[in-house]
């Protein structure tokens, strides 16, 4: 029997009717809790477009290749032995190049095509940043994680590269899920997959030695307080190493014979040259973001792990960051360190694209960041600002052209079969020379042995270009032409090996034989890969 309330017997009550289940929207499976106020619906979809802009920004780029990209087109064309004989001469290693000689002979070499490899690897690796990240630190990181990368004025711009670069970013994103897996799961199968991911990396770029040397001191100093994870880890960075082990012999050679003779190394310098190249340059838009991505990637490294309560708009931080974002912080800023160091020892060269082996894991700690900010329409805010930042910077470099050799290849249209067209420094040969049919019946060669201008060889590149005199030089240009054909010289200023003077020299001692040089087209200082094109007309001919 059911009490009286006030004389009256209470009436039953019955449960209230379900509601139907309401499928979550995107943020709300961040862990938000349901019905979000409508800027977060706005900053979504603005979200979703600019991820958009980022994905099709990665397969727009000027027409024509410059040095690093006619080169790598030029090795990858050849039959695979003369392939592996031209990267002794080029010190790369092979994994780049056998990708792209199969993905050419499906798709042709037009400078369209062979970017196009490297998109679309860019763009795989936004979906397999998604899992990785979202398997390690949840739904919130993921999403901020593929923002980043995707509308990364960095990642884009070497997305339109032919160039291992977009490569690179891939791997290492896999490398981190393959080497969290190990850390997770024992067994032989994720030491495996670990193990195959570092021989590919080993085998697509030698700044990947600088990552395995971090990953090798993490593992080493986890020994005392997790040996079979620490041990699973150096047998995967093993398994890497005899992966490489078939090129260590050509490794060799590269290492004895090739370099980076064309740039001073810098040192630990590589870290603002780092900061710079992620931030997209050195404009002020570019300080902007690369200044908002250093703030959050702090807040990732030292976010609490403490829950908050709700409606709580704090961030806790802490000074002693937990042991995965210190992973991070290793495979990133630890691998600029290791890069710089070798550097200043070995006089290597540093370049912002090399930072590719540690961009992904800034970026990591960066997403790590903007998910550990409070609330839904804060974290959305701050991601769409980043995103916007990355693109303005991105895009306006999307146009400007990388080299002058579609210029000057026009301007070659008014050369005569059997014209010699020499280039100083070799650098600048192979962007014009694939732009030369062969049918045209000019002799294109470069200083100093006037051999085929259709790649570089850096075999003790600068002792060779320093070995023999210009007047020497110019003396086999002249005798190469005789004196029924003109001589053009394609020179550039600002080249450190042959040096300018070099150059100079050389242009000089063709004019004393034949008379006052013509300009044809001058050098556009806006442009990085800058030429100068200059005419000597046959003899007699005024």
């Amino acid at each position: 029997m059911l009490p009286r309330l006030g004389g009256a017997q209470a009436a039953p009550t019955s449960p209230a009717p379900l509601r139907p289940a309401r499928r979550p929207g995107l943020w709300t499976r961040l862990g938000e809790r349901a019905g979000q106020p409508w800027p977060v619906a706005v900053l979504s979809v603005l979200l979703g477009g600019l991820v958009a802009v980022g994905v099709v920004a990665r397969f727009v780029a000027p027409p024509e290749l410059w040095l690093d990209e006619a080169q790598s087109v030029a090795i990858a064309r050849l039959p695979l032995p003369e392939l592996f004989a031209a990267l002794e001469e080029d010190g790369s290693p092979p994994l780049y190049y056998l990708l792209l000689h199969a993905w050419t002979a499906l798709f042709g070499t037009s400078a369209t095509a062979v970017r196009a490899l490297s998109g679309v690897i860019s763009v795989l690796t936004l979906p397999l940043a998604w899992d990785v990240a979202r398997r390690l630190a949840g739904r919130r990181t993921a999403v901020a994680l593929v923002v980043l990368l995707a509308t990364s004025p960095f990642l884009i711009r070497y997305a339109s590269e032919t160039r291992m670069y977009a490569l690179l970013v891939l791997l290492t994103v896999l490398g981190i899920g393959a080497g969290a897996a190990v850390v997770r799961r024992p067994g032989a199968g994720p030491v495996l997959a670990f193990g195959t991911v570092t021989g590919a990396l080993l085998l697509t770029h030698v700044w990947a030695f600088h990552v395995v040397a971090v990953s090798g001191v993490l593992a080493l100093a986890a020994l005392p307080f997790s040996r079979g994870v620490a041990l699973r880890v150096l047998a995967g960075l093993a398994l890497g190493g005899l992966l490489f082990s078939p090129w260590v012999l050509s490794f060799l050679v590269q290492l004895a014979h090739t370099g980076t003779p064309w740039a001073a190394s810098p040192g630990f310098a590589v870290l603002p040259v780092a900061l710079e190249a992620w931030q997209g340059g050195g404009q002020v838009r570019a300080h902007v973001l690369g200044t908002a991505l250093l703030l959050v990637a702090a807040v990732g490294l030292l976010a609490a792990a403490a829950p908050r309560r709700p409606g709580e708009r704090t961030v806790v931080l802490s000074l002693r960051p937990r042991r995965s974002r210190l992973v991070l912080l290793a495979l990133s800023l630890g691998t600029l360190l290791v890069a710089g160091e070798v550097s200043r020892l070995t006089g290597t060269a540093v370049h912002d694209r090399y930072t590719s082996v540690a961009v992904s894991a800034f970026l990591a700690l960066a997403a790590l960041g903007v998910a550990a900010l409070p609330g839904t329409t804060v974290r959305a805010a701050v991601l769409v600002g980043l995103a916007g930042l990355g693109l303005v910077t991105a895009l306006p470099q999307l146009a400007t052209p990388r080299t002058q050799a579609g210029e000057i290849a026009r301007a070659l249209d008014d050369a005569a079969p059997g014209d010699v067209v020499v280039f100083c420094p070799d650098q600048l040969g192979p962007a014009v020379e694939r732009l030369i049919p062969p049918e045209r019946g000019l002799y294109l060669v470069v200083y100093p042995d006037l051999r085929p201008a259709d790649r570089v060889d850096w075999t003790d590149y600068e002792a060779r270009m320093t070995g023999t005199p210009s007047t020497a030089v110019a003396a086999d240009v002249l005798q190469r032409a005789g004196d029924g054909s003109a001589v053009w010289v394609v020179t550039g200023p600002g080249y450190r090996v042959p040096s300018t003077q070099r150059c100079g020299d050389l242009v000089d001692a063709l004019e004393t034989a034949r008379g006052p040089a013509e300009l044809v087209v001058a050098p556009d200082r806006g442009i990085p890969e800058d030429s100068r094109l200059q005419y000597l007309p046959p003899v007699g001919v005024p």
